[in-house]
């Protein structure tokens, strides 16, 4: 926690970061800029899918344009109050910017009542030279979540998407700071260091890495060469529970350009605990080898750690479509994968094995749906089959501080998600429906869909399906309606309703709730499970 603080106060300090090349962080107004934009631009060696992205200076100028320029009226009091970031200081080689944080949000539901969020705070970007940039974001606040989002609090001591909070008679209280430093000594190689989340993919979700968990500690290593773009990251991840030992990982991410509309990319993840029985590991200096794949054919020093190998892609359809996937591979026999092919022409044959832990994701995003201007649309399926992502000991499974760091129902599961978004001005509409079957534990047998849970509690080798366990089924319906009143600081009004269904053949949970609030807080509500 120490270090937390003083990592922020080192954010602060002018001696970060740049005006050649850009680190932009998450936000929900640029998502539709960076699907159009740099596909349109022609980009020979433009990666999406690999957040925080790194832009050119001046395509992050074009950014700021078209995104004020979508977003606001003419109208002359708009226009002043939107003139500028609220604090705002440049010079040759220095700049800063900061803007508030602020988050207020009113929620009437039928079975959690009034409930409500209030969220205060500040982030910035500090620009220094050529060659540096930072991102820093501090917001805290108090908040009494609707009941499903409260159940999954008090199972695991956690704040959904975030982290650690403290409990009181009524509010839930919680600090979040994160941010990160980028230096970029020339356009082929890009460094970031901080306390944030990265993520893999082009998906609402992802199966690689995900923004699902807390923020951690990590070091990523960028570099570009020709159509090729080569990340190197090794994180520290957290386990809360009394006396576990700490959780170290190592990500490999290889994206190729191959053409100017298809995008391939490989992904490996090396997930150890940094201590056991016998004393302090450390630091394991093997995975410091940039060599992709180098870990799953290298057995010199018999390690138990945990290893994820995955790929993804993506694909423009036309002008204004994405078509876009994953496969995540934790376990891969061929033998056993295809072994109900051969179970039709042998009985003795036994399939569902426990360890035929694999996953995919299909999808399909882009613009000007039925050539309406403006409309956003995304499709998207998950499935991963049980067991994926866990391991022997909580230690090395693939989470960090209570959650997924890839999905947040974990494993044993499949999944719609579906959104359809419309802006006009400084209008934006949104309508998201999601649909997941996944299967509960039950009987303190584990059927594969809860990460935190050892492989070891299984029940047997083999007849190991999909969805095992108690069947579940989730309907979410979500609909907002937002007007920007300034797109400097993200400061928007909203309001809308979420439906929100759990039944399985035991239970059924079921809630509407109405909500409205203001915001300029650029972290997504993960709520959404």
């Amino acid at each position: 926690m120490i270090f937390r603080y003083l990592y922020l106060i080192a954010l602060l300090l002018p001696m970060v970061v740049s005006g050649q090349r850009l680190a932009v962080p998450h936000s929900p107004l640029l998502e539709t800029y960076l699907l159009e934009e740099p596909m349109k631009s022609g980009l020979p060696n433009f990666h999406g899918n690999i957040q925080p992205l790194v832009l050119n200076y001046d395509l992050e100028q074009e950014r700021d344009q078209k995104l004020r320029s979508f977003v606001f009226s003419d109208t002359a009091a708009l226009h002043r109050f939107s003139q500028g970031h609220f604090f705002d200081y440049k010079r040759k080689w220095f700049g800063l910017e900061l803007n508030p944080i602020y988050h207020s949000i009113a929620r009437y539901g039928t079975a959690s009542g009034f409930t409500s969020e209030l969220i205060g705070g500040v982030r910035g970007d500090v620009l220094l030279g050529r060659n540096f940039v930072g991102h820093f974001s501090v917001r805290g606040g108090a908040f009494r979540p609707v009941e499903h989002v409260e159940r999954y609090m008090d199972r695991h001591n956690v704040n959904p998407g975030q982290g650690e909070f403290s409990r009181h008679a009524y509010w839930r209280t919680f600090f979040d700071p994160s941010g990160y430093i980028s230096y970029s000594p020339s356009e082929k190689f890009n460094v970031q260091a901080g306390y944030d989340k990265v993520v893999f993919g082009n998906g609402y979700r992802s199966l690689l890495l995900s923004d699902n968990a807390d923020q951690y500690l990590f070091l990523k290593l960028d570099t570009r060469v020709w159509r090729l773009r080569y990340v190197n990251m090794w994180a520290k991840m957290r386990d809360p529970r009394p006396g576990a030992y700490s959780k170290l990982a190592s990500f490999h991410y290889l994206s190729l350009n191959i053409a100017k509309r298809f995008t391939f990319g490989m992904f490996e993840s090396i997930i150890w605990q940094g201590g056991d029985s016998t004393g302090v590991r450390g630091f394991e200096f093997n995975y410091i080898n940039p060599i992709i794949f180098y870990r799953p054919v290298e057995f010199s020093i018999n390690s138990p750690d945990n290893v994820l190998l995955g790929f993804d892609f993506r694909y423009r359809i036309g002008k204004n479509n994405h078509l876009y996937g994953q496969i995540i591979l934790d376990e891969f026999l061929s033998s056993e994968v295809f072994s109900s092919f051969r179970a039709r022409n042998d009985s003795t044959v036994q399939t569902g094995w426990w360890a035929n832990k694999q996953g995919f994701q299909v999808g399909i995003k882009g613009w000007n749906l039925f050539w309406i201007k403006n409309l956003y649309y995304q499709f998207e399926f998950n499935w991963v089959r049980p067991f994926t992502y866990t391991h022997l000991t909580i230690e090395q499974n693939y989470g960090h501080n209570n959650q997924p760091l890839a999905h947040p129902y974990g494993a044993n599961f499949m999944e719609s998600v579906n959104v359809l978004r419309w802006r006009k001005n400084n209008w934006l509409f949104e309508g998201k429906f999601i649909y997941a079957n996944y299967g509960l534990d039950t009987n303190n047998i584990s059927y594969g869909g809860d990460i935190y849970k050892s492989y070891l509690l299984r029940d047997g080798e083999y007849n190991h399906e999909m969805i095992q366990g108690l069947d579940t089924k989730l309907y979410l319906w979500q609909f907002r309606a937002e007007y920007v009143l300034n797109a400097f600081w993200d400061l928007r009004v909203m309001a809308g309703f979420t439906s929100r269904v759990q039944e399985s053949a035991i239970h059924r949970n079921e809630e509407l709730y109405f909500f409205f609030g203001i915001s300029s807080d650029l972290t997504r509500p993960f709520d959404d499970f």
